[in-house]
């Protein structure tokens, strides 16, 4: 029996739009921001089980107040105080609690751990709060984690440890780590490969000084057009062993995301965050590079797009639209980085698989 091709597109037309819901991958990209790593904690009790249920009690708190602070306006949070969560109140906002890393002993719990929150109930305690929500993420910051001359090789790797490890590619500016090779002073030249491989538009580098007992760090921001001096942020070191200092040098990155998550929550809660809405067609051979469009695209809602529809799709193209944040380009660098080329052509934009 000779197939019917009309029957073939409309399989494929049905399978495409099931494969791919609107709004989905938006979802999950803002069910990431609720979503706290890096959270330490150290916990003694009785024996190793409470000393564990007491970590993981901490890790809740912690988790809470860090993810009250990262999707809140500064001014707003201050004027209204933190909003308050305990017990089996916080247990109902808390979806799960993974371990990272940790320590055992008879009395003692030393663990990194991530909590994952329930978008929907933390929202409605802050707007019961009185607080405005801002939680649309925006493209990554590069940070290069570089020393003053005449640094200590195991500071170095103590300061590259806390970036590492502080969970701040889960903050609305995701924060990545350059690799080691990036040295020196600030030079967009030599930083733009490492920045445009992880879909950066600029780099901070955060120049370490430890004198005495005073940590420093020196922030300066280089860019294709952007050369900014970000100022410093400084911490005390309470003690001459290596724990001492690793809470210090926590201190200087949680500060320097600090100052760069809230000039990006200033903008978005007034409008400033450059949000634009883009249509292009997805053009594939088979279902496989089709999937790979698709991926690349829900992958992206983590950092940059939002409101994804689908308006027409056929055996070999499909119209897509979305909305996104930023420019142009930090868009079409983290499509690249998923795999995916945007262009604009004589047909206008147009996204294809890399390699094709």
């Amino acid at each position: 029996m000779k197939a019917n091709p009309l029957a073939a597109i409309a399989a494929f037309f049905l399978a495409a739009l099931c494969a791919f819901a609107p709004g989905l991958a938006s979802a999950q990209g803002r069910d990431n921001v609720y979503a706290v790593a890096g959270v330490r904690v150290d916990e003694t009790a009785a024996n190793a089980a409470a000393a564990q249920q007491a970590g993981f009690a901490a890790a809740q708190r912690i988790g809470f107040e860090r993810l009250v602070r990262r999707v809140t306006v500064p001014a707003e949070l201050v004027a209204r105080g933190m909003p308050v969560a305990e017990g089996a109140a916080l247990d109902r906002l808390v979806l799960s609690v993974d371990v990272e890393e940790e320590r055992r002993s008879g009395t003692r719990y030393i663990g990194r751990l991530a909590v994952r929150f329930d978008p929907a109930g933390v929202q409605a305690l802050l707007r019961q709060h009185g607080l405005t929500i801002v939680d649309t993420r925006t493209a990554p910051v590069l940070i290069a984690p570089v020393m003053a001359s005449g640094s200590l090789e195991e500071t170095a790797a103590l300061w590259r440890e806390v970036w590492t490890q502080g969970g701040f590619g889960d903050e609305l500016v995701p924060l990545s780590v350059a690799p080691e090779g990036l040295q020196g002073a600030p030079a967009w030249d030599v930083a733009a490969p490492f920045a445009q491989a992880n879909a950066a538009a600029s780099v901070v580098y955060a120049t370490l000084r430890v004198q005495g007992a005073t940590a420093t760090a020196s922030l300066v921001e280089v860019g294709a057009n952007v050369r900014r001096d970000r100022g410093e942020v400084s911490a005390r070191v309470n003690g001459t062993d290596a724990t001492a200092l690793r809470a210090a040098l926590a201190s200087l990155a949680d500060q320097a995301s600090t100052r760069i998550q809230d000039e990006w929550k200033t903008r978005a809660s007034t409008g400033g965050s450059q949000r634009s809405r883009i249509s292009a067609s997805a053009l594939y051979q088979d279902q496989r590079q089709w999937e790979r469009i698709k991926d690349a695209l829900e992958g992206a809602a983590a950092t940059l797009i939002s409101e994804i529809r689908i308006e027409a799709v056929g055996r070999q193209g499909a119209l897509v639209s979305f909305s996104f944040v930023g420019d142009q380009n930090q868009l079409a660098a983290e499509l690249n980085r998923r795999g995916v080329r945007l262009e604009n052509g004589p047909q206008g934009q147009t996204l294809r698989v890399t390699g094709r």
